[in-house]
């Protein structure tokens, strides 16, 4: 099979460029489609820019050899390329379309003459910078005369020499700027090889005469090269015409067709070209093993370089289906080739451009991991920082499969003479079949930021997609920035992102243009320009007045004036050639103290943020707004914040076209999109306003003493002043014991101007105390100020004591001088009691009552039974030494009774008897008169027993009672402990009843009284029998009442009489009277 390459070389010279400029993002709404019917399904199977116009590859089907087309996007037609000979056989044309880099652009030096010539920069200084605005910046302009003879022949000798970077084999175009007619007169045959332009601007050249002068230096037909202008500002709409005229596509002669005839070679399915070599892929040569070819110079000659040694693994590789140079300033020079069926996985080589005659060689091998990923299948050179150095090699394995992707582009950097892999990229999930990386093309800066970014192909995700990646300093980020689809923008489309070029600005507006190959049409996507917003915010005053927000001011008659906001515009564009009219239609908000659940400020109808539209252009426009206060703010230390956030709002069906009266529109920077700014409140800081704060803390015991109950509380008092200015963010921290807990904190004087919180810090097991931290006044405790603060704490059961305990206390604020801080402490030192449980009680079985009668017994063996119990404490404390004081009668008897006592204790002890010198009163009626004082063993129950002999030791003459008592008492060291329950639970007392009584005879007063008691019964009954009590006729009456009832009887069986009644006198007849007066019998 022969294939044939069309290989297009441009490199053009002049004296002035103007530098490219490229846009963020891609326009998806307003796309330019080509598509030619009779081209077939292969029109855009490969898209390369040229010109101000697309190349497209059209490869034959069947007999159909395959056809370019040049499609313009300023008329919108495809025409056909003309190749001037027609003696080649290719079947395939279309399918590989390369240019040569070092000739992308135009490269140019420029001259300056007068009397004289300078050269302000050669075509090596251009390549090093590529910067017209650096080259240029030194040029001071000369005013003397205007050789334009000996300018020419100075260009031709001395600028368009090799060594200075002109090429010999380059279109030499040479554009003459004169602003006068020449003052010499030359040969200027030298520069017969020179395409010359000559552009006469101003006064001089208003005549024909004048006009007809320059015709002498320009190439003929004069009429094409010659121009006259009135001013200099219409050189840029002249420079477009001639920069049309110049690009144009070269190299359709006879000498730039070639044929391979290697069979079965392939030679052709990829090409790429540089400075010195066209490399053309030959993936079927060798059985399918592949290789490249190293064309000559003049297309006439080549050089096939393979794998080395042809093994059998290597066959059937492929490579060469992809090449790609890999240039470098500083090293040498590389070249990549694909070989994606290597062993099913594929595999990347890199060869070393040969120098000085010396052969290709190998130097790395890039192997793929996945079998049939065909890893290799697409290869991409990035130059990131356009310095003329490939720092990235792009490999695509367009058939990887995983995480439900399909497809992989694998990043490798460049270190020293080989690459080594850095990072991946990948298409979105959801598309196993996708093919990411089929198509991988460089598209230099798109966004503004000087490094190159790239475009990856997915043409079977749905009907195909492109992704953009942007560069970074590292490499390139791996999250695209955009993701075109192509149903987007052509319903029915198919293949879309098999080719991808993107380069070129075709539009005219200083913004690239990137064209997308699909089945049987080319996209032509436009840019937009990327912007930044310049913002400023500004503030009138630039200190908010306390005044404004204090308490104190909530009932002044004085009027809020609040704070006014200034906020200006400025659209910048970061592409600096971009040509049209810049307007960014914004959408911003104010926001006041957006971090707060409540604002300090509000805007005019009590809202806390504003939002309003605007059009921004390079012009800064600006916009005032105001806002003021509720009263009784309490954070003035803090400034309040003014957000500022925008955006860009877009109207739908805004034209591309300049030319259709509107305005493209940008887009912003990915960047933060917002601004913050801080207004602070004024400060009470004398004439430095500069705060020095004097703080003062005395601390004081409200608590005498701190009993350890289970309810105790302490309470602590502490005084705070700041004899300096304003003090800010004061701050008050507690340390004490593990054994009190944080209750309350309240102010005393002043009851409510100053607020103190506090907070209990959490407890660290570390360390043998509490901490606690308070915000007094926060957050400006102003200057003179005097607090009374009140801290209270619990106590609790499971802490630890000692003799003392003691709370520290220090203040300190965050404008305070470490000279002033002696005062800033205070130390609280309260005694610690701890409490003692003695319960004392007398038993049941005391002895409580005896009795004394001359015929009973004269002694009397008594017991008072005492129990005393002791519940241990719950604090880790010492028991301090406890006894137990008994105290028993005065040993002197009453009347015809003595008594004795004696006390035993139970673990048995020894006590010691003390007389008592007075009389005590401590339980009346009784009197005691001795003590014993008895040692307690430490024990949780003891046992006391008050042990008395009583006796009657004479003649009872009269009865009496009285009454003997004991007590007992448990006693201590009371400095350091006290009673739980207090004295009287450790207090007991016995009564015990004596009763003496007197007996004397009573025979005869017992006859003398049943004597009187008989004769009374006698009396009684003679008065009973004078009245007639025992004559009753009960008897008559009871026999009356029988006879009246047997009468009735009868007369009812034998129907009596009328008027015949048996009656009873005693007993029925009354009751006949009472029935005669109510009215008679029955009927």
């Amino acid at each position: 099979m022969n294939s044939c390459i069309l290989v297009t070389r441009l490199l053009l010279s002049g004296p002035f460029l103007f530098a490219p400029a490229w846009s963020y993002n891609l326009d998806v709404r307003h796309v330019q489609n080509f598509s030619i019917s009779d081209a077939g399904r292969h029109f855009g199977y490969r898209v390369l820019q040229v010109g101000n116009g697309v190349v497209v590859g059209a490869p034959g089907e069947g007999n159909d050899m395959g056809n370019l087309y040049q499609c313009h996007p300023g008329t919108g037609h495809c025409l056909p390329v003309r190749l001037s000979s027609s003696n080649y056989t290719s079947k395939y044309l279309g399918m590989t379309l390369a240019t040569d880099p070092t000739s992308d652009s135009l490269l140019f030096a420029a001259v300056q003459f007068s009397s004289n010539y300078k050269t302000e920069f050669t075509f090596l200084d251009y390549v090093n910078w590529k910067d017209p605005d650096i080259l240029l910046a030194k040029v001071k302009h000369m005013r003397l005369l205007t050789n334009t003879f000996g300018a020419i022949n100075y260009v031709a000798t001395k600028v368009f020499r090799q060594e200075l970077g002109a090429r010999p084999d380059a279109t030499k175009v040479l554009i003459i700027i004169t602003d006068g007619e020449a003052t010499d007169k030359a040969n200027i045959d030298v520069a017969k090889d020179i395409i010359r332009y000559i552009i006469g601007i101003g006064k001089y050249f208003k005549t024909k005469e004048s006009q007809e002068t320059l015709h002498e230096f320009a190439s003929k037909p004069a009429e094409e090269f010659v121009k006259i202008l009135d001013t200099f500002e219409k050189l840029k709409d002249l420079f477009t015409e001639l920069q049309k005229k110049i690009y144009v596509i070269e190299g359709t002669s006879k000498q730039d067709l070639t044929s391979f005839n290697m069979e079965l070679s392939s030679s052709g399915i990829s090409a790429d070209l540089s400075r010195d070599h066209g490399i053309v892929g030959a993936a079927g040569a060798k059985d399918w093993a592949g290789g490249f070819l190293d064309l000559k110079t003049d297309l006439r000659g080549d050089t096939f370089v393979g794998n080395e040694p042809l093994t059998p693994e290597v066959r059937a590789g492929y490579l060469g289906y992809t090449v790609t140079w890999l240039p470098s300033r500083r090293t040498t020079s590389l070249l990549a080739a694909g070989a994606p069926r290597y062993q099913h996985v594929g595999r990347v080589l890199l060869f070393q451009e040969p120098k000085g005659g010396e052969r290709w060689s190998q130097i790395q091998k890039i192997d793929g991991t996945q079998i049939g990923s065909y890893f290799g299948g697409e290869l991409c050179g990035v130059d990131m920082d356009q310095d003329g150095e490939t720092e990235l090699l792009l490999v695509g394995a367009p058939l990887f499969y995983g995480e439900q992707r399909g497809g992989r582009v694998f990043i490798y950097q460049r270190k020293k003479l080989g690459f080594a892999m850095v990072s991946e990229l990948h298409g979105d999930p959801g598309y196993p079949l996708g093919r990411f990386g089929a198509v991988i093309a460089a598209l230099t800066d798109i966004n503004g930021d000087e490094l190159t970014d790239v475009a990856v192909g997915a043409p079977l995700e749905e009907q195909g997609a492109v992704y953009i990646f942007n560069g970074q300093q590292a490499g390139l980020s791996p999250w695209p920035s955009q993701r075109i689809e192509g149903t987007r923008m052509l319903p029915g489309i198919q293949w879309f992102g098999r080719s991808i070029h993107g380069v070129k600005d075709l539009g005219g507006d200083g913004l690239v243009d990137v064209a997308v190959g699909a089945e049987s049409q080319v996209i032509v996507l436009s840019s937009r320009p990327v912007v930044d917003i310049i913002t400023t915010v500004s503030f009138s005053p630039a200190e908010i007045p306390v005044h404004e927000v204090e308490c104190s001011h909530s009932s002044s008659d004085k009027k809020k004036e609040g704070v006014n906001i200034t906020v200006c515009f400025q659209v910048k564009s970061l592409i600096s050639q971009f040509k049209g009219h810049l307007v960014a239609n914004l959408t911003y908000t104010l926001q006041l103290d957006g971090h707060r659940t409540r604002s300090r400020g509000v805007f005019p109808e009590g809202k806390h943020e504003l939002s309003r539209n605007t059009a921004v252009t390079p012009v800064k426009s600006c916009t005032g707004f105001w806002f003021h206060f509720p009263v009784c703010t309490q954070d003035l230390i803090s400034p309040i914040n003014v957000s500022l956030n925008y955006s860009l709002w877009e109207e739908e069906g805004t034209p591309r076209d300049q030319s259709a009266g509107k305005d493209i529109q940008p887009i912003l920077r990915p960047s933060p999109h917002s601004e913050t700014k801080e207004i602070p409140f004024e400060k009470n800081c004398g004439e430095d306003k500069k705060c020095e704060a004097n703080l003062g803390l005395t601390s004081t015991a409200r608590s005498r003493v701190l009993r350890l109950t289970p309810s105790a509380s302490l309470s602590v008092g502490l005084t705070l002043s700041n004899l300096g200015e304003d003090a800010y963010w004061v701050h008050l921290s507690l340390s004490f014991p593990q054994g009190l807990s944080f209750r309350k904190v309240e102010t005393l004087k002043p009851h409510s101007q100053i607020p103190v919180s506090c907070e209990e810090l959490p407890e660290e097991t570390k360390l043998q105390s509490r901490a606690l931290s308070c915000n007094v006044s926060s957050p400006i405790f102003k200057a003179g100020s005097l607090v009374d603060i009140q801290v209270m704490f619990h106590t609790l059961l499971n802490g630890s004591w000692g003799d003392f305990v003691e709370v520290h206390a220090n203040v300190s604020c965050n404008n305070e001088d470490s000279g002033l801080l002696e005062d800033n402490s205070a130390t609280t030192s309260i005694p610690v009691m701890y409490p003692i449980n003695i319960l004392t009680k007398d038993q049941e079985n005391s002895t409580l009552y005896i009795s004394f009668t001359p015929k009973g017994p004269k002694i009397h063996h008594v017991k008072h039974i005492y129990q005393v119990r002791i519940q241990p404490s719950v604090y880790d404390h010492n028991v301090p030494a406890l006894e137990a004081l008994v105290r028993v009668p005065q040993p002197h008897g009453e009347g015809p009774i003595m008594h004795k006592w004696s006390v035993q204790m139970e673990p048995p002890v020894t006590c010691h008897r003390e007389e008592l010198e007075s009389p005590s009163d401590v339980a009346e009626p009784c009197s005691l008169g001795a003590e014993f004082r008895c040692p307690v063993v430490f024990r949780q129950e003891i046992l006391v027993q008050v042990i008395g002999t009583v006796e009657l030791v004479g003649e009872i003459k009269a009865s009496s009672m009285f009454s003997l008592c004991s007590s007992l008492s448990i006693s201590f060291n009371s400095s350091k402990h006290f009673h739980l329950y207090g004295s009287n639970a450790s207090l007991a007392q016995v009564i015990m009843k004596v009763d003496v009584v007197y007996e004397k005879e009573m025979v005869y007063l017992y006859v003398l009284s049943s004597i009187g008691g008989l004769l009374l019964l006698l009396l009684i009954f003679l008065a009973l029998y004078k009245v007639g009590f025992f004559k009753r006729n009960l008897k008559e009456r009871m026999e009356a009442t029988v006879d009246a009832s047997n009468e009735t009887t009868g007369e009812d069986a034998g129907q009596p009489a009328s008027g015949e009644e048996a009656k009873d006198p005693g007993c029925l007849e009354p009751l006949h009277e009472k029935e005669a007066q109510d009215g008679g019998g029955r009927d």
